[in-house]
């Protein structure tokens, strides 16, 4: 624990951090205080090498497990994902592009209790999932340096390298594309007008400034306001410019069941340098291939292709496709996942005595599930509630390389959307 600052509000809400739920009096802090200025996480540098460590091993498996999936091997397991057709020629053209572009970031789910957690197991981070296609906690990842320069007798340093990275991924990514198309294009950042919270605005804004920054034209649009002209392309509204570029902060799996959505792969496939001029066709980031990451379905995969590997097997939690679970399972525990859900929707608990913990219903699992072998996350007590808290451990991944962490504390063991987010410093 710290003292809170002062102005501490005023600052994060000007850093671009407004959807704290801030209620100064609540008698439930807990629930409203997204952002928490008064504690902190102390990790060692061995603990950041070990989470770097972990981060990149996790990631060249799933580069492996992409490699199987569309290749006839893994066309079985591909079928469980539910893909729709339309999007597959899309996926592997944009998998199989070299050099690879068009992926800027990413954040990993960890379960880790440090290295000198009482539970072996702990000391090891085990891989909860990947948000791959639209993660958010960008800006209180960044907000959390502003944080650390105002207490920087707690630590020596901190993780938080996204903001510089992301500079870097734009300038490596785009200078690929502007080869492709011929010309150096304006980049258009997208998010849905819906989300009253503002969340996904204030991180697309982020995204937005880190490709300013990188030297490239930046524009805001909102999702809703996309255009398709009569040729099928994509226009910042009716009458505005083509798209050659965008960000969407807005998932794959909505966009291949919109309405446009045979408009959006056949527009695709042209996009590109063709002759002397740029032939059309919108280039989308993240890419399409995203969809084989940004699913619950490749925790099972994972499993699949690297649970025998001693080595990398550690990062791993058991996990299977609903209906091909082991049967001793269930003496275990296990928790149930839909494919698709978020902030830990729809998901349920099973502990081997039977009770049952449930997230906030929301109506996903149509898509399928997952049974991901249970592995609760470390437990802290936060003496000024005099509650026991819940810690997952997020680590960015910036044009494939770890970044940097974000830590969020949930009353419960899963983590849900009245999650805090705790800055952290690294010891000296």
């Amino acid at each position: 624990m710290t003292t809170a600052r002062p102005d501490y509000l005023a600052k994060v809400n000007a850093a671009g951090l407004v959807y704290t739920h801030e209620d100064r009096v609540s008698t439930s802090p807990e629930l409203y205080r997204y952002w928490r200025d008064d504690a902190y996480y102390e990790l060692s540098p061995k603990e950041i090498e070990v989470l770097h460590r972990a981060s990149a091993s996790v990631f060249a498996m799933l580069e492996e497990a992409g490699d199987y999936l569309l290749s006839p091997a893994g066309a079985a397991d591909l079928a469980r994902f539910g893909i729709p057709a339309r999007a597959m020629r899309a996926i592997a053209e944009s998998w199989n592009e070299e050099p690879a572009c068009g992926s800027v970031y990413g954040r990993f789910d960890f379960r880790f209790g440090g290295l000198n957690h009482p539970e072996a197991d702990q000391r090891i981070p085990k891989l909860y999932e990947f948000n791959a296609d639209t993660p958010t906690s960008l800006v209180e990842s960044l907000v959390q340096w502003e944080w650390f320069e105002d207490n920087r007798s707690l630590g020596a340093t901190q993780w938080t390298n996204m903001y510089e990275d992301l500079v870097v991924a734009w300038q490596r990514n785009l200078a690929l594309i502007t080869r492709k198309i011929g010309a150096m294009p304006t980049v258009y950042f997208a998010c849905s007008a819906e989300d009253a919270s503002h969340e996904d605005e204030m991180n697309t804004l982020v995204l937005r400034d880190t490709c300013a920054a990188a030297g490239y034209r930046a524009e805001t649009i909102y999702i809703e306001n996309l255009w398709v002209d009569g040729d099928g392309r994509y226009r910042a509204g009716e009458d505005g410019p083509l798209i050659q570029v965008i960000f969407k902060l807005y998932p794959w799996e909505h966009m291949v069941h919109s309405e446009h959505a045979d408009d959006l792969f056949n527009d695709m496939l042209d996009s590109g340098f063709n002759g002397a001029s740029y032939q059309g066709g919108t280039i989308w980031i993240e890419p399409p291939y995203k969809m084989l990451w940004s699913t619950k379905a490749i925790l099972p995969v994972l499993w699949k292709l690297f649970g025998n590997d001693p080595d990398r097997s550690q990062y791993l939690l058991p996990a299977w496709f609903e209906g091909q679970q082991p049967a001793y399972l269930e003496r275990l525990g296990y928790v149930r996942k839909p494919l698709l859900s978020r902030e830990g929707a729809d998901i349920t608990l099973h502990r081997p005595n039977g009770e049952l913990t449930m997230g906030e219903v929301q109506g996903y699992g149509e898509e399928g599930f997952v049974l991901q072998e249970l592995a609760l996350p470390p437990v802290f007590h936060r003496e000024d509630e005099g509650k026991d808290v819940s810690t997952v451990l997020g680590v960015w991944m910036i044009d494939g390389e770890p970044s940097g962490l974000a830590i969020r504390e949930s009353h419960g063991p899963i983590t849900d959307n009245f999650a805090n987010f705790i800055p952290h410093v690294v010891s000296r």
